[in-house]
Order: C-alpha cells, then structure tokens, then sequence
C-alpha cells in the first residue's frame, strides 16, 4: 500500500492553512505523524514544509518537488480545476499497477491509519468494486439550493416524517480516495468504477476548509 498526499505553500481560503498551528502542531503534522511507519510520497512546492520535515521526528515520510506545469496549473484562475489528479496519475506510472494507492488530504486531521485499513479490507474484499471513498453518511432533510431556488430533496410538506426513515445522504470527504493503481490509469480517475464507500465517524469526517472548521477542529484536538 502507497499513500499520496500534497501540500501546498499557498492556501486562498484560510491563509497558510497547512501550517496553521493547531494546539502546538501545524495542521500536516496531524495526518502525516498518524501515518509514520507507511509508504508515504508528499508531493508539495513548499521549502517550508521540507524544513519543518526535517526538524520533526517524523522519518518514513518521501518528498517529490512539484512540477512547474502543475504550479502553473493550480495558480492559473482561468482553469477552473485542481491538478491533483494528474499529479495522482504520474505518481501511479512510478509503481507496480498491482499496488494499493491511498490519496489523502493533510486537511483531515483526525484521520485514523486503523480507518483505511479497515477501507483497503472492504475493498479487497469486494471482488467487484475497484475504489472505495470516504463520506460522512447523514439522515436528515435536505435542500438543494441553486441560485435563488430552494428544492426539497427528501422533505414532503403534506406528511410528517421520521428521519431514521430516511436513506442516507452520502457527503463526499476528503480523508481518502483509494484504489489499484492499475486501475487509477486505466480509468483516469481518482475514483475508478465501480465505487464503494466507507462511512467515516464524526470526528475523522472533519475538514479544514474554513475559518469554522478550524476553531472546531482546534476544540477537537483539545479533547482527543
């Protein structure tokens, strides 16, 4: 198994979010010292981050320097899209197809390794599916807005419902995005079909995505 992550000097949304400290630790430090002792790659354009990779105690961890083509694809507004993905593939053409392939996020802090192992087991042992997502799996009523128009998509007006009646709502996270890496190139995606997914609990679903998550997940750290 052969996890893949990336960080980032710039964030938008939370200035420096990958470094932000976060109860005496910066924000990677959380997922990446759960994931010592693993095959892990950090594909990033920050010589911060490779300084205070050496100054830890953290030694299982490879770094690759980011291509220029992907830093100029990430800075370049008019794109509209993520070069994560083709960072993910070139990653995938340096090891054995038959290899599991673990893409994760350093903005999921509380992510557990005992968690994607139990999600590599039910992706192995399903002999049909060739990737396995993590979400956040909700049973409560939701509303689809699009631009100034609200739409029920589980709530009726002329009944009562019960929400343990429901079917779940799947959140996608990004805690975690695995497969072969056969499979990664074959399909081009993250996420080759067919798809399983994993529930994740309250606290490993969590994500630094803004100023709210973070005061949470400082609270968080507090306690766990």
């Amino acid at each position: 198994m052969k996890v893949f992550t990336i960080i980032k000097e710039d964030s938008k949304r939370i200035p420096d979010k990958n470094f932000i400290d976060i109860n005496g630790y910066p924000l990677w430090w959380y997922l990446l010292s759960e994931l010592e002792g693993l095959h892990v790659t950090v594909n990033t354009d920050s010589q911060k981050f490779i300084n205070q990779l050496r100054s830890s105690q953290l030694k299982s961890i490879k770094v690759i320097n980011r291509l220029q083509k992907h830093i100029d694809w990430e800075n370049d507004e008019n794109l509209g899209s993520s070069p994560v993905e083709d960072m993910l593939f070139e990653f995938c053409e340096t090891i054995d197809r038959s290899e599991i392939v673990v893409l994760t996020h350093v903005t999921s802090p509380f992510l557990k390794k005992e968690t994607i192992f139990d999600a590599v087991d039910m992706l192995q042992n399903d002999h049909k599916s060739k990737s396995i997502h993590s979400v956040h799996q909700v049973q409560d009523f939701v509303w689809l807005k699009r631009a100034n128009e609200v739409s029920p998509v589980n709530f009726f007006t002329d009944r009562i419902q019960r929400t343990q009646d429901l079917s779940p709502i799947l959140i996608s996270k990004g805690a975690f995005f695995i497969a072969r890496a056969g499979d990664i190139l074959d399909q081009r995606n993250r996420l080759p079909e067919p798809l399983l997914f994993f529930p994740l609990d309250h606290v490993q679903a969590v994500e630094i995505d803004n100023f709210e998550d973070l005061k949470f997940a400082r609270l968080l750290s507090a306690l766990y």
